[in-house]
């Protein structure tokens, strides 16, 4: 804006003057974060992007820890230790994907049937330091366990590794990796199938590395009877745990890395009908540019090897999907179909696993992507720990939230310069739209006037699409207000806020779901969601009020609005006049 945006503010919107109206930008970020999650497939939750949704889970904890070595499996602060035994690097320090082994869920197919283990990308490029000790960052990655959003996807991925074990220490010797955990990888109670599930995980994702053969565990430093019950060798090596592989396993490349090859080189191990491998390479758009067979070293009855190089050629770089299957023997249909995203460089880049420059970019966006999601999901996770705590309980927990808002704005300083190198590349890409997972039906509010309640649902139905057109064409540019000093496009603004992650969309359409209130300007009243922004202190906000605004925001938010004596969220404003209804203002809490 030209002018002073406080003036423009208190035009439009309805607080008194004496009211503060903005807060730190630290409230902000954590206003503006969390709705819930849906369900979509796993190379979908990079917000619509062509990237697959398997790349960056998990660094994140190590990430906002500052690189420390107290990690535990899930997000639980309190509960990590420092190793006790002796950590011992092997090989050179790596630049590219950590590997770590989950299970497939079981989809209930009999062409696809699980659960079975497979190696999932885990990239060392989102950590804070420098990693000169791969063996110990790769079992912090498998302990944190999938990333948010990937055991509701599809295909699902899941570990069996239990809540809360901390991984000790870990010594490699002879090829033999000896691994210390905490009591809660024991399990008490349970079962004894639970265990080589568990122990399979780890012993893929060491062995993994060519200096490891074997396995051996410690419980608290000390060796457990109910592990070594499980294990038929000593140490554990691969051998052990081939029940828990798909009949085909994709080794290479790993599931959800990037890389870029052409040729394609697929490696993997299989136990199909006569040692035949069935192979097919989709585009993104699911076009086939590459289908054959290769045989694998021994079949029908035993595991045995396979390579192949698969050449393609596409316009653009991408990921595109990695078919293998088996065929029947009873009728010759598809069976045990697995299917892996992988990256695609574009026809004439070099033949290496450097990435172009948009290639390098978008990988780049999408590692912070998911490092942005899942420090908000620790924030809701904590959110909901301190719901019903008083002011002076969950003292180490708001600390956490507060250590979590200022990386979470660090890593958001980092997506804008990678948005920004995209533009300048000339990059094209969908942007993410936060309200597709919203229902269609809006909240009936009959005492507003015809014109408020028609313009109330055409923001709705806008946003929940995320209509960038419509948006443009229900407000004036000369005198709508979205932002407390931003000046500008209001829609390439939002469009730039969905892709850092402040969802925008969703709450402008989740706050026309709540009550409105009303603010008499003689005759051109002022309706604003939600009622609360109405009033002229929190203290004044009735409690039927409050608690229409609970989907939205925790019991840490309302602390800030009590603090700030005021509600800081995002609120919308409608100004009516005669038969004319006007879109004034739709501002975040900043």
């Amino acid at each position: 804006m030209s002018r002073d945006p406080f003036d423009h503010l208190r035009a439009m919107n309805p607080l008194p003057e004496d009211q503060p109206v903005y807060a730190p930008m630290g409230t902000a970020d954590r206003i503006a974060g969390g709705p819930p999650r849906r369900s979509r497939p796993v190379w979908a939750l990079a917000g619509g992007l062509a990237l697959v949704a398997l790349v960056a889970g998990g660094g994140w904890l190590l990430w906002i820890r500052g690189g420390t070595r107290e990690i535990a499996a899930t997000s639980n602060p309190g509960t990590t230790q420092a190793p006790t035994t002796t950590v011992v690097p092997v090989g050179e320090p790596p630049t590219g994907d950590a590997v770590v082994y989950f299970y497939v869920a079981d989809d209930g197919t009999e062409t696809a049937p699980g659960p079975y283990l497979i190696p999932v990308a885990r990239p060392y490029a989102v950590l804070s330091h420098f990693v000169t000790d791969p063996v110990y960052e790769t079992l912090n990655f498998l302990l944190i366990g999938t990333y948010p959003g990937e055991e509701e996807a599809g295909p699902a991925l899941f570990s069996g590794i239990p809540a809360g074990t901390r991984l000790l220490g870990v010594e490699v010797a002879g090829g033999v990796a000896t691994v210390d955990f905490s009591s809660e990888f024991a399990g008490d109670g349970d079962t004894d199938a639970a265990f080589p599930p568990r122990i399979a995980q780890v012993v893929f994702t060491l062995t993994r590395f060519p200096d490891i053969d074997g396995v051996r565990f410690l419980i608290e430093g000390v060796p457990s009877a109910n592990l070594n019950a499980a294990m038929t060798g000593d140490p554990a090596t691969r051998a052990d745990f081939e029940d828990l592989l798909p009949a085909i396993l994709i080794e290479n490349p790993v599931y959800g890395a990037g890389g870029g090859q052409n040729p394609l080189v697929v490696s993997g191990t299989a136990n199909v009908f006569e040692a035949v491998v069935s192979l097919e390479l989709l585009d993104q758009g699911g076009a086939v540019l590459w289908e054959s067979t290769t045989m694998a070293a021994c079949g029908t009855g035993c595991r045995g090897g396979f390579s192949v190089e698969i050449p393609y050629e596409v316009g653009e770089p991408q990921f595109g999907t990695l078919v293998a299957s088996e065929t029947s023997m009873r009728d010759g249909s598809r069976t045990n179909v697995r299917q892996h995203p992988v990256w695609l460089s574009a026809s004439g880049e070099p033949t290496t696993t450097t990435l172009d420059p948009i290639a390098q970019q978008l990988a780049l966006r999408y590692d912070l992507d998911k490092a942005i999601d899942a420090q908000l999901a620790e924030i809701e996770a904590i959110d909901a720990q301190l719901a019903g705590l008083g002011p002076e309980e969950g003292t180490e927990l708001r600390t956490r939230a507060a250590e979590l808002d200022r990386y979470l704005a660090d890593l958001r300083e980092q997506l804008t310069r990678v948005l920004d190198e995209l533009a300048a590349l000339d990059s094209h890409f969908p942007i993410p739209c936060s309200a597709e997972g919203l229902g269609s039906e809006l909240v009936g509010q009959p005492s507003l006037p015809a014109p408020v309640a028609e313009l109330r649902t055409a923001l709705y139905e806008a946003a929940r699409a995320c209509d960038w057109d419509t948006l443009q064409g229900l407000l004036d540019p000369a005198t709508f207000s979205y932002s407390f000093g931003e000046s500008g496009d209001p829609i390439a603004y939002w469009q730039r806020q969905e892709l850092l992650h402040y969802r925008p969309m969703y709450y402008l359409a989740e706050i026309l779901q709540r009550p409105f209130g009303l603010v008499e300007t003689g005759d051109s009243p002022i309706h604003t969601w939600p009622s609360a922004q109405a009033y002229g202190a929190w203290a004044e906000v009735p409690e039927a009020d409050r608690q229409a605004l609970r989907p939205l925001y925790q019991d840490l938010d309302f602390a800030l609005f009590e603090e700030f004596d005021g509600y800081l969220g995002f609120r919308v404003g409608i100004r009516s006049s005669a038969d004319e209804a006007h879109w004034i203002y739709a501002i975040e809490g900043d």
